[in-house]
C-alpha cells in the first residue's frame, strides 16, 4: 500500500506561490502560513519545539533556507509558519548571498548620528561600506542601517579588510531576532524583484 506524501499537491503549489509571490502584493509582517496533513503534523509533534526545522530549495546555484515554526491556534490545530530566508550563492564553496544595492544605504551611529557609513554591497553576514569622513573607521563598532520603509536594523559591524581608499568591507552580527527577520525580509525581498522568473509565474 503506498502511504501518503508528506505534503498534498496543494501545500506544495502553496509554497511555490509564496516564493514566487510579487512583493508588493504581500504584507511583509504577515507570516506565511501552511496547512499541515496528519502525517507531517504527527512528525512534527514528535520532533518538538527543540529543533531547527527549515524548508530548503535549490535552484540556479543558489540555495534559499525558509525556518519553519510549529504554531498552535485556540482550537489546537497546527501549522507551519515559513519565516524569510537564508539565500546563499552555491559554487565551489556555498556562501551567502550579495545583493548590490539599487541605491546606497545609509547607517547611524549608536546614538542615531550619520556614521560616515554608505552600504554599497548587504548579505546576511556582511556589506561592503563607502566611508566619508576622514581619518579610518574604527574596527567594531555599532550601528543602525536604514532600510526602506522606516525599518532599521540594529547590527555590530567589525572590520575585515579595507578594500580601497574609501571602501571597506565588515562583517555584521544582527542584534536581536527582530533585526535578523528585518534583514532577512529585506534580502529576499530583493532577490525576488532580481529573479526573472518571479515576473513569470507572478
Amino acid at each position: 500500500m503506498q502511504s501518503d506524501p508528506l505534503l498534498t499537491q496543494d501545500e506544495l503549489d502553496f509554497i511555490q506561490k509564496i516564493l514566487f509571490k510579487p512583493p508588493q502584493t504581500r504584507q511583509p509582517s504577515a507570516a506565511p502560513q501552511l496547512a499541515l496533513g496528519e502525517q507531517l503534523r504527527e512528525l512534527l509533534g514528535r520532533l518538538g519545539n527543540e529543533e531547527h526545522l527549515s524548508l530548503d530549495t535549490h535552484s540556479d546555484n543558489q540555495h534559499l533556507s525558509f525556518p519553519l515554526r510549529l504554531v498552535q491556534d485556540d482550537h489546537s490545530q497546527s501549522r507551519l509558519e515559513l519565516g524569510a530566508p537564508l539565500i546563499f550563492e552555491q559554487g565551489v564553496s556555498e556562501r551567502p548571498w550579495r545583493l548590490v544595492l539599487p541605491t546606497t544605504l545609509h547607517l547611524l551611529d549608536s546614538n542615531d548620528r550619520p556614521s560616515g557609513f554608505q552600504a554599497l554591497e548587504l548579505s546576511n553576514s556582511g556589506m561592503l561600506v563607502k566611508y566619508g569622513k576622514s581619518g579610518t573607521p574604527a574596527k567594531d563598532q555599532l550601528l543602525q542601517l536604514l532600510l526602506p520603509l522606516e525599518r532599521r536594523v540594529q547590527l555590530r559591524a567589525q572590520l575585515v579588510r579595507r578594500v580601497s581608499q574609501t571602501r571597506y568591507a565588515y562583517s555584521l552580527q544582527t542584534l536581536h531576532a527582530e533585526d535578523e527577520q528585518t534583514l532577512r525580509q529585506y534580502l529576499f525581498e530583493q532577490h525576488r524583484e532580481q529573479q526573472p522568473q518571479a515576473a513569470a509565474v507572478g
